[in-house]
């Protein structure tokens, strides 16, 4: 499956409690929303690190997704630039990932899975980092606006308990969790919507543009 990002603008601000609070309030008095919890395990590549986005044959990001706690089928994403190309993983198949088993990747004739081993092998991918975070999706179509509200975002370099939400849970106890706003639109922001993050957000800090590190 291939999924291009609809929107030619992505901005990310880091939000405070109050300002979730009060975006909350008035997004969802505007537009019904949905919500879900997310676990997200990067990849990288430590060998080419340095040259990260010199070479487009390199510049790929994988990550694994799974939602509201289960585990059962997870989703491998394979980024390039805009584009976001995805395929399901069995969760045996990601324990067996995680122990360093990726024989099976060549079992699978599916070019996402073809790629990810050939990352694997050529660019000597580990997983780098895990996100738990709870998303809120807000998109109001008639303004070709999307609005994601991401709360409680902790991370763990623990990957061999991605698949364990209770052992990450644990993990993470100490962490103050993050707050996080992500806004995409196509051409303009309303301006009835920059004056909602004005008053409601008054304290959001633009984040660098970077690759994805949250998922749609």
């Amino acid at each position: 499956m291939t999924t291009t990002v609809p929107y030619a603008h992505r901005m990310r601000y880091k939000i405070t409690a109050a300002d979730y609070a009060a975006l909350q309030n008035k997004l969802a008095a505007t537009v019904p929303g949905r919500s879900g919890a997310i676990h997200t395990l990067r990849f990288a590549s430590y060998r080419f690190a340095d040259r990260w986005t010199q070479n487009a044959a390199e510049n790929l990001h994988f990550s694994l997704h799974y939602y509201d706690n289960d585990p059962t089928y997870l989703r491998l994403v394979r980024q390039r630039g805009e584009e976001y190309t995805y395929t399901m993983v069995a969760e045996a198949e990601c324990r067996a990932l995680l122990s360093g088993e990726t024989d099976w990747l060549l079992n699978r004739s599916n070019p996402v899975l073809q790629d990810f081993y050939g990352c694997l092998t050529s660019r000597m991918l580990l997983p780098q980092v895990m996100i738990s975070y709870r998303r809120e999706v807000y998109r109001l179509n008639s303004l070709d606006l999307w609005v994601a509200l991401d709360t409680d975002i902790r991370t763990s370099l623990e990957h061999m308990n991605f698949l364990d939400p209770e052992l990450l849970a644990q993990e993470t106890a100490d962490q103050e969790g993050k707050y996080l706003m992500e806004v995409s639109y196509s051409d303009t922001i309303p301006d009835n919507i920059l004056c909602i993050l004005e008053e409601t957000a008054p304290r959001r800090q633009l984040l660098p543009a970077v690759a994805a590190v949250l998922p749609a």
